[in-house]
């Protein structure tokens, strides 16, 4: 996925594929052959005071794979385990643990579950408010990921791997994420907010700098020059892991929160990706 993908295609086929898989997150071949329709070519005549209206049908599978194949050639589309998705393109890494690896990769349709629980479980402890929100939407939205005309919306994972031998606890498969949110406006293109959580039982371990790390190397060779988050000036832990990572604190506004019956000022921290 580019940052500033070019959403008006020359071939309105492409243009409706694109927005159909954009629309609905992973989607399989068939069902995509069953969903786009186009003109007829002939039209009908409705009755009297109405416009006239071309009858649909079907796309030839012919035309189909045309337009998906342009759309995999152009880095729009790609196709993983039998489902058509936006193409978010990085190389998975490895971090090792005392007892076991983290692989940290894009977020795919089927993290959704485990993705939503660790944001929950971090910003209930933390009163992450941006995580909270984020949370929300995505539980009510049909994409994780998104690209279109108004916002580009990308998740990658940290996914938990224990080692055969040994005796650990059972730990959730998504035990960290990154998050990147951009407007299309043309002003704050090359900006992009993020949030970034690890839960508890993994914490102290390096997984966090390691997700925001791959998180920013992604961003600065997607196009962005600047990534932001705000947090509760309450959120102590997540202010002075940005600190200690390079990020500036930019500016606060006073009382910007309610938390609990008590105000609370947000914290805009920054870092350009130099």
């Amino acid at each position: 996925m580019n940052t500033h993908p070019t959403f008006a295609f020359d071939d309105p086929v492409q243009q409706r594929v694109y927005e159909y898989v954009e629309r609905n997150g992973a989607v399989p071949p068939d069902e995509l052959a069953r969903a786009i329709r186009v003109d007829a070519g002939g039209s009908q005549s409705k009755p009297a005071r109405s416009a006239e209206y071309r009858q649909q049908v079907r796309l030839s599978s012919e035309r189909l794979q045309d337009a998906l194949d342009e759309l995999k050639r152009g880095g729009y589309l790609l196709e993983t385990d039998g489902h058509l998705r936006i193409s978010v393109t990085a190389p998975e890494r490895t971090a090792e643990l005392e007892d076991g690896i983290v692989r940290i990769r894009p977020a795919r349709e089927t993290d959704r579950d485990g993705l939503v629980d660790a944001m929950r479980e971090v910003a209930s402890e933390e009163r992450y408010i941006v995580a909270e929100n984020v949370a929300e939407r995505l539980e009510r939205d049909s994409a994780l990921v998104r690209a279109n005309e108004d916002r580009s919306r990308v998740f990658f994972v940290a996914e938990f791997e224990p080692d055969a031998d040994t005796e650990s606890e059972p730990r959730s498969d998504v035990v960290g994420w990154l998050h990147l949110d951009a407007p299309e406006l043309p002003s704050l293109r090359h900006t992009a907010e993020v949030t970034v959580g690890v839960r508890p039982e993994i914490r102290r371990e390096g997984v966090g700098s390691e997700l925001l790390e791959y998180g920013l190397e992604w961003a600065k060779d997607a196009g962005y020059r600047k990534i932001t988050q705000n947090l509760p000036a309450t959120n102590e832990r997540a202010i002075e892991f940005l600190a200690d990572q390079g990020w500036q604190r930019e500016g606060e506004r006073e009382r910007q929160y309610c938390i609990d019956g008590s105000f609370a000022d947000e914290v805009l921290l920054g870092t350009w990706l130099e």
